[in-house]
């Protein structure tokens, strides 16, 4: 009797969970996962988020330094007003019917006025390259040392491994090269130990002065996958090849020197040493953001490449993908801040341009001076 009661007692105390309680406990449960779900689907899109901000930021900068190294390089000494200079790839103007080389070729978008895309430009830069063998001159040229006057000379001596590598790097007959950023000639003969150019140098060159082979440098922005690769829609480009994904505007503007004849600048135009003012007010404290020219074909007097003194670079770059929101609804973020707006350029003016698709990646903008040493 006592044995049956106690093991009523013990099945009564071993009995399990009800169905009401197990299913309470299933809500319970499925609430937290789902809480800690979203807490993790937030957390991954803020991250990608944050990603790609730092990635436009960074491709930005990059597009810049790229841009300002070249700029400062502009024209290397390169000399395109002595008679004879060789033009440098594309690096040339139209005056008319006659075309003349120049180290800067500044390309507005729309010389007339306002701007419908990107700008760009061309300049005449040396090829940098990692070379075991430097690219020096082995023999003295321009004569003896100590000797006074300059001989005029055409064959550049030079190491046999040094030929090799410029002709690897893109040296053919036709191509300029200066010797130590000071004169510039094209090649007219490419020899196993020396080049010849296409006409006398008058100066003076001791052995181990740098040789350095002249490019065009022409910056744009691309807009095609055929170009900027799968996945990107637009980026910077030198010389046709994509250097950096997501960069959507470029534009330029120019401080220049002579070009102007308006008052307060001096008539007839001549460089003085200071910016020219093109907006007629005398500055306190430096030119001020109107005297920099963003509409010029820099093809006539007084507006030509040589005026050029400062250059003016603002760069835009863009998210490459749309954001995702931070919630669990895949709904894509909006830029309320509308189209930048640099230089002359309006986005929204520009053929194709959709409000709603603009908005929706964020943007990154910046803008620098730069004084090219070699102009």
């Amino acid at each position: 009797m006592n044995t049956d009661r106690a093991a009523r007692s013990q099945v009564k105390h071993e009995a399990g969970m009800t169905l009401v309680e197990l299913m309470i406990a299933a809500a319970v449960g499925l609430g937290v996962i789902g809480a800690a779900l979203s807490m993790l689907v937030m957390s991954q899109k803020a991250t990608r988020v944050n990603e790609q901000v730092v990635e436009t930021q960074q491709n930005v900068r990059m597009a810049m330094e790229l841009l300002a190294r070249d700029v400062r390089l502009a024209s290397y000494n390169y000399v395109p007003s002595v008679p004879g200079a060789p033009t440098v790839g594309a690096c040339n103007v139209i005056n008319g019917s006659v075309s003349r080389p120049v180290g800067v070729r500044p390309l507005d978008q729309n010389p007339a006025g306002v701007d419908a895309g990107p700008d760009s430009i061309s300049m005449v830069v040396p090829l940098l390259t990692e070379v075991v063998t430097p690219w020096v001159l082995s023999a003295d040229v321009g004569g003896p040392v100590n000797d006074p006057t300059p001989v005029p000379f055409k064959v550049l001596p030079l190491a046999s491994a040094v030929v090799t590598d410029m002709v690897n790097q893109g040296l053919v007959v036709g191509s300029v090269v200066s010797i130590g950023g000071g004169g510039a000639r094209a090649v007219a003969i490419i020899g196993a130990t020396s080049l010849t150019l296409s006409s006398n140098i008058e100066g003076k060159f001791p052995t181990g002065t740098p040789v350095y082979l002249l490019q065009c440098a022409t910056y744009a922005v691309a807009t095609t996958t055929a170009t900027c690769g799968t996945g990107n829609s637009t980026c910077l480009t030198r010389n046709g090849v994509a250097l950096v994904d997501g960069i959507e505007d470029i534009q330029f503007a120019y401080g220049c020197d002579g070009c102007s004849t308006a008052a307060p600048n001096p008539n007839p135009a001549s460089p003085d040493g200071v910016l020219d003012e093109i907006d007629g007010v005398m500055p306190t404290a430096g030119p001020s953001s109107s005297d920099f020219v963003t509409n010029s074909a820099w093809n006539l007097q007084p507006m030509l490449p040589e005026t050029i003194k400062q250059v003016r670079i603002s760069v835009v770059g863009r998210q490459m993908t749309q954001d995702q929101g931070l919630g669990e609804i895949s709904t894509t973020g909006v830029n309320t801040s509308g189209p930048v707006i640099l230089s002359d350029h309006n986005p929204s003016l520009d053929s194709g341009y959709n409000a709603s698709t603009y908005s929706k990646l964020r943007r990154r903008v910046i803008t620098r001076v730069l004084q090219p040493r070699n102009l």
